[in-house]
């Protein structure tokens, strides 16, 4: 079942808190995932803090695969420093006592990985906090995205679920990087498919943030599916950072409408023509610039546009500029217009400190 919005009041964090999963207690809820609990947990031995995972014994077994895939994973992408660390995990045979005091036995099946300073999305939904943060730093931000995005795509896997809530924040030295985390959805794209296509139609969990095909029932389950839908969720983070909305919510509006629209006419056998929300997403593009210095403006349209066209097929086909065509990997360019980007505000940065100086003197 698709999710639209809203959080989720799971029961299972009374009925799990304080407890101990192999060796890590359980100790603070930090939210509700897709298929799962979040706890920030204490190694009994070392005291230790990380981030456990668990798996609702009531999953959906769709959701346990999800799960299983995760843990893989994030196994293979553990010499990624973009995405979150997988330390441990198991299953942990539990008792939990029913009516009349029963016990009744479940198996808890954790992940523990290592424990962020927080979520980009805390400081994006906040219009204050986002508002205390300059261009420069959310661009250094997304800038730590693109390199994780790339990160991955070279290890064979894509995300599939891109959204300031999966952005890890972590600090080392003064300095934030952003690691990804919840790669339930994810998939290694240099594996057989093991789901049909119709699988892959409709997107899941929050449809805010899906690329227009997972609206629309037209998603796809190849490689270039896949890949193009991180295409489109890294030009999305930019523009939470910006606005603290998802590209999508933006650009569709009415997210319920558009999927019951999809519905129909997949059921019907016809299909709307995506690119005819090419002049929508452009507006969009064009209005979301404005919020910017006018120094990056251009650029910043250049990149949206490349990234979130509503057709999966046209997005990052070439680089605009041919000093980036010969580059193996599609984010290169991206990458290069994010550093001219921050060096531009940095300039400027120095320019208006040096008058604020000359006029003080």
């Amino acid at each position: 079942m698709t999710e639209v919005s809203g959080a989720v009041t799971n029961p299972w964090i009374a009925v799990l808190m304080a407890q101990t999963l192999g060796v890590y207690k359980l100790a603070v809820d930090l939210g509700v995932g897709n298929f799962g609990i979040v706890f920030e947990a204490v190694h009994e031995s070392t005291g230790s803090r990380f981030a456990v995972k668990v798996l609702t014994p009531t999953s959906d077994p769709g959701a346990l695969l999800d799960f299983e895939n995760e843990g893989v994973l994030l196994r293979q992408l553990n010499p990624c420093n973009g995405v979150v660390n997988f330390v441990d995990g198991g299953v942990h045979a539990l008792e939990v006592h029913g009516p009349g005091g029963i016990p009744i036995p479940f198996d808890m099946r954790y992940h523990v990985m290592s424990q962020a300073s927080g979520s980009l999305d805390e400081l994006v939904l906040n219009p204050e906090y986002r508002s205390s943060l300059s261009w420069e730093e959310r661009l250094r931000l997304w800038r730590s995205m693109i390199k994780s995005l790339m990160q991955m795509h070279q290890h064979g896997v894509a995300h599939r679920d891109l959204k300031c809530s999966n952005c890890l924040l972590f600090v080392s030295k003064n300095k934030t990087s952003v690691r990804f985390g919840d790669l339930g959805r994810a998939r290694d794209t240099t594996r057989p498919m093991t789901h049909s296509v119709e699988e892959y139609l409709v997107g899941r969990g929050d449809l805010r943030f899906a690329p227009p095909e997972a609206i629309f029932w037209q998603g796809g389950n190849s490689k270039e599916d896949f890949l193009a839908a991180d295409y489109y969720g890294l030009g999305s983070l930019l523009v939470e950072l910006i606005t603290g909305q998802s590209m999508t919510s933006l650009a569709i509006g009415d997210i319920r409408s558009a999927v019951q629209r999809g519905q129909d006419d997949y059921l019907q056998g016809q299909r709307l023509e995506l690119s005819s929300l090419t002049l929508r997403y452009r507006n969009v593009i064009s209005e979301v610039a404005e919020q910017l210095p006018k120094s990056i403006r251009a650029d910043v349209i250049v990149v949206l546009d490349a990234l979130c066209r509503p057709e999966p097929a046209e997005r990052l086909t070439q680089s605009p500029y041919s000093r980036d065509r010969a580059s193996r990997d599609k984010l290169t360019w991206i990458l290069r217009r994010a550093d001219i980007m921050i060096h531009r505000l940095t300039i400027e940065k120095r320019e208006q400190q040096r008058r604020l100086e000359r006029a003080s003197a």
